[in-house]
């Protein structure tokens, strides 16, 4: 089974509005709604693909129901822990004539330390059922910058493949932690090197120094220049076909959840690659975050390279 760890988990909203401007009032008709936040968007495309998947952490109020609804409808298996407030709500405005995006995402509760514990009692319970962890996205309030590294230690006994995909702080704190992989973009890349990378063998220098750490795999996602993965013994390029992009908000989890599901099926290095790099692109043609169909995944997946260097 899959396991993703979803700790602020979203409503996520997205109004299409060619020519925004700030100051302006806009009736909108174009609106697409989805239970959001980077575990569960992995958590869907995971279940869209077949896998067993389960998701937890932290729900409040009405819309933490909403969400636990639709992961339900998803065929995903929930197991959040019940907090004060109400489940945060992120709003993308997409301006496809000026080709931008603009993001708005609310904080969510506060989690105190009471229950925490009672989450990581309760994700215990879930590691000797669980194949794939992966852990993705920030911290809510109150959560200490090292809880995605106490996770992953707490798994070690339990030979789970684990995917972290996180930045800053957080990040840091869970390298030294030694998952099985991790999955940054260039910016977070770069953020961890302390250096600007131009070129590709800047970006491979940088994995390199990740696997110094521990870590068995490095997926580098650098937009539409391709994804990279490193490994100790190996360098692997895809390459990605010129296409028409509809949104990419949620390209990055659909990524993680391709590689998830590789690791999941036992599949090897270059189909793990392909696998990932064909979720990313097919959640580029849908309106949804986080969203793919498995048409649209066959079809990138016969139309990726793959090289080694």
């Amino acid at each position: 089974m899959i396991t993703t760890i979803s700790l602020s988990p979203a409503v996520d909203k997205i109004y299409f509005v060619e020519n925004f401007e700030a100051g302006k009032l806009y009736r909108v008709r174009n609106v697409k709604t989805s239970a959001g936040g980077k575990g569960i968007n992995v958590a869907r495309v995971a279940a869209i693909l077949g896998e067993d998947v389960c998701t937890a952490g932290f729900k409040a109020g009405g819309t933490g129901e909403w969400l636990e609804a639709r992961l339900k409808e998803m065929k995903v298996k929930t197991n959040f822990v019940q907090v004060e407030g109400e489940s945060r709500t992120n709003n993308n405005i997409i301006d496809r004539a000026k080709g931008t995006e603009t993001e708005i995402l609310e904080i969510g509760p506060h989690i105190t330390q009471q229950k925490a514990d009672e989450f990581l009692a309760l994700y215990k319970t879930l590691l000797p059922g669980t194949d794939v962890l992966v852990c993705s996205g920030g911290l809510p309030d109150g959560v200490p910058t090292d809880f995605y590294a106490k996770m992953i230690e707490l798994a070690r006994p339990y030979d789970i493949k684990i995917i972290l995909d996180t930045s800053g702080e957080t990040l840091k704190s869970g390298i030294k932690a030694k998952p099985y992989m991790i999955k940054p973009n260039l910016r977070e890349l770069g953020e961890y090197a302390g250096r600007q990378l131009v070129d590709l063998d800047d970006v491979i220098a940088a994995c390199r120094d990740i696997l110094k750490e521990g870590i068995s795999l490095v997926a580098a996602s650098m937009g539409s220049r391709g994804v990279l993965l490193v490994s100790e013994d190996k360098v692997l390029y895809s390459r990605t076909p010129e296409i028409e992009v509809v949104n990419t908000i949620g390209s990055g989890d659909s990524m993680v959840a391709g590689l998830a599901a590789a690791l999941s099926q036992g599949r090897g290095p270059e189909d793990m690659l392909r696998l990932g790099t064909a979720c990313a692109l097919a959640n580029t043609q849908f309106d949804e975050i986080g969203f793919v169909t498995r048409g649209m995944v066959e079809k990138f997946m016969e139309e990726i390279i793959i090289e080694e260097f």
